[in-house]
């Protein structure tokens, strides 16, 4: 969501940075963070919620502080990311990982998600050289992983994950593994889609803290006793914030989707009525177009279906 904050300071963007701001905040509470991370990064499934907090924050803070997530290229231009952390998984071989976190309000910006998300976890892996490692020293590089929770997801899509990992493929059957060498970035969407269609805890739990709609008392309670997650009333607020807010872009943005749906309908109903005119009164495609009440907006298209149309025919 932060692309959208730069510009203008329109009524719009001020809520996208406030949404920002919340989810940031609500994602920064340890004991959300460690139940988030723990059902989603691999190197932590299975492990105890109380082993997963002191990896995330060794020194047991309420709130886990968070890396720089502002990113900078040669030509001056850069990205805020919502969250960015490192935590480390102690034991024989220790185990050092960065996790990136990010909501994302509508899932069709106008540009695939899924190479923003591949965008945030390169520039990610790219800073390590000099801040973790030094020199040739590769061997050094964390695995990164990019988490993306699409609060909006397409009809169908709803309560659903998609892992896209780095693999090995291999010829000449190109089978695929994933051998420890090439384990190194991971892309996750999360789609989120009501606590009432969740298919199991995870996603339970993920609706519950983001899109549950509870309030007050209520919320804290649902929280505490369903998942043994507490938080402060800053962080209640903002979780009761992101709630409101995806409650109104919810509408918003179901709104839009049925007026495109009622348009394209118009459109094809348009490019009907033209095709039986040329076709059975003889009319020039202009006059059809004219008869059938296209309007200048929608011209283009009804010609491109009447061409489609016809070429099928």
């Amino acid at each position: 969501m932060t692309e959208r904050i730069f510009g203008s300071e329109d009524p719009e963007k001020r809520s996208y940075k406030q949404l920002d701001a919340d989810f940031k905040r609500a994602v920064h509470n340890t004991d959300i963070l460690s139940n988030v991370v723990g059902e989603l990064v691999s190197e932590l499934n299975g492990m105890d919620i109380e082993h997963i907090k002191r990896c995330i924050s060794p020194d047991y803070l309420p709130r886990t502080p968070g890396l720089e997530t502002e990113m900078h290229n040669d030509s001056d231009e850069y990205v805020i990311m919502d969250n960015l952390f490192s935590i480390t998984i102690p034991g024989e071989k220790k185990i050092d990982i960065m996790i990136n976190i990010e909501a994302q309000g509508d899932s069709e910006p106008g540009y695939p998600l899924l190479n923003r998300a591949l965008f945030y976890a390169s520039g990610i892996i790219f800073n390590q050289k000099g801040a973790v490692f030094r020199g040739s020293h590769y061997e050094g590089l964390r695995k990164t992983y990019s988490i993306w929770f699409v609060l909006q997801p397409r009809k169908g899509e709803e309560n659903s994950l998609v892992r896209y990992p780095l693999v090995k493929v291999t010829g000449p059957d190109m089978n695929t593994g994933r051998p420890e060498d090439c384990n190194l970035l991971e892309i996750i969407m999360v789609k989120l889609g009501g606590p009432q269609d969740a298919p199991n805890r995870a996603f339970r739990m993920f609706n519950d803290i983001f899109l549950s709609g509870f309030k007050g008392e209520e919320y804290r309670n649902r929280l505490r006793n369903s998942y043994n997650i507490e938080v402060d009333d800053t962080t209640l607020e903002s979780l009761e914030r992101i709630g409101m807010s995806l409650g109104e872009e919810i509408v918003n943005f179901q709104r839009r989707q049925g007026y495109m749906e009622a348009r394209a309908e118009m459109i094809r109903d348009r490019a009907d009525i033209m095709i039986d005119l040329m076709s059975e009164l003889g009319l020039s495609r202009e006059d059809a177009m004219r008869f059938a009440r296209v309007s200048d907006d929608d011209r283009d298209e009804v010609n491109r279906i009447v061409d489609e149309k016809l070429s099928s025919n």
